[in-house]
């Protein structure tokens, strides 16, 4: 892989991207999403880069990946450019496509580590980071960051010295660390980067789907979606798209064989937090919904879709917000 990936692909069309979330955008949401729309660019759930380095249990867990997954942005994080540079190449072996540096996490524990949020007031460790990795390896750099600490004032200046270091690509999540997970968006900061930057800007924010994206892209060359995602990854799909119970089914089913291949003794925690995400607006939802939360194995989620296409056998061709019964 050659550091002008992204430049590359951002000059065919604007593209979705699954943004990284811890305890979601592991390799089972991944290839759902992948199967939905295969041109939609995933990023990983995001690592220590301490921990590829220490542990190759973690490494040989969390970076094997589905042929479909590809192309595969691994994201990192830490506060040693040494321990980035190390697990770049560990990275490396595993056909990865492109790393990501975490810069946005809010996370209290995190940003005291001055990991995450923390680098975007730690600037010239954040340099070293993303230096260190370009100098390491011949994959593609990218951050991920916050429109600033408590405001926008230092935004342009702060990704300006990311792309000086070697950065490929940046993605701005539209809250400041002070505002947390709270207020609205504010997309104007991040027009402005794009005007100043020659690599590629994402922009991540509160939207629905691809559609609500390309109303609001505007100069920036790619959108990047998270939460809105979570039991619903036609969202990346054109068109409003809404798929009818079947299909939601169907995938939901799909998800949790993947969970069970991939997590084994984990895949009933696991599969909980999903598989509720996929039913909601319809008759009667609430009651499968409670099932589902107690699901204990492989019979116990198969009895759930089953019961709800057996319930709903005149209506598996609708759209949920049609079914009246």
């Amino acid at each position: 892989m050659n550091k002008s990936f992204w430049k590359e692909l951002v000059e065919k069309w604007p593209i979705a991207a699954l943004a990284p979330m811890d305890w979601f955008t592991d390799s089972a949401y991944r290839q759902i999403v992948k199967w939905v729309n295969s041109n939609v660019i995933c990023f990983s759930e995001f690592f220590s880069a301490d921990g590829l380095v220490h542990s190759k249990f973690l490494a040989d867990s969390v970076l094997p990946h589905a042929k479909i997954e590809e192309p595969l942005i691994i994201q990192i994080f830490g506060k040693d450019p040494e321990m980035f540079a190390k697990a770049a190449l560990v990275i490396e072996k595993y056909n990865i496509t492109g790393i990501d540096i975490n810069m946005w996490c809010p996370a209290k524990k995190v940003v005291k580590s001055w990991h995450g949020s923390g680098l975007m007031i730690n600037v010239d460790t954040a340099y070293r980071i993303v230096e260190a990795l370009t100098k390491a390896t011949k994959l593609p750099i990218s951050v991920k960051t916050r429109l600033g600490w408590e405001n926008p004032e230092n935004l342009i200046d702060f990704a300006k010295w990311l792309e000086a270091a070697g950065a490929n690509l940046i993605t701005v999540h539209w809250r400041t660390y002070k505002q947390a997970y709270s207020w609205t968006a504010n997309w104007e900061p991040i027009y402005e980067l794009k005007k100043q930057l020659k690599i590629p800007v994402i922009g991540n924010w509160d939207v629905r789907n691809y559609d609500d994206w390309m109303k609001k892209i505007g100069n920036l060359d790619w959108f990047m979606i998270g939460r809105a995602s979570f039991g619903n990854p036609w969202c990346f799909l054109p068109g409003n798209y809404t798929p009818n119970l079947w299909e939601i089914l169907d995938t939901l089913q799909k998800h949790w064989k993947l969970l069970i291949e991939l997590k084994w003794r984990k895949w009933s925690l696991e599969s909980r937090k999903h598989m509720v995400q996929y039913l909601h607006s319809f008759p009667g939802v609430k009651n499968y919904r409670k099932k589902l939360v107690l699901v204990e194995n492989m019979t116990d989620v198969e009895n759930v879709i089953n019961e709800i296409r057996q319930d709903f056998k005149d209506f598996l061709d609708k759209k949920v917000e049609e079914i009246i019964l």
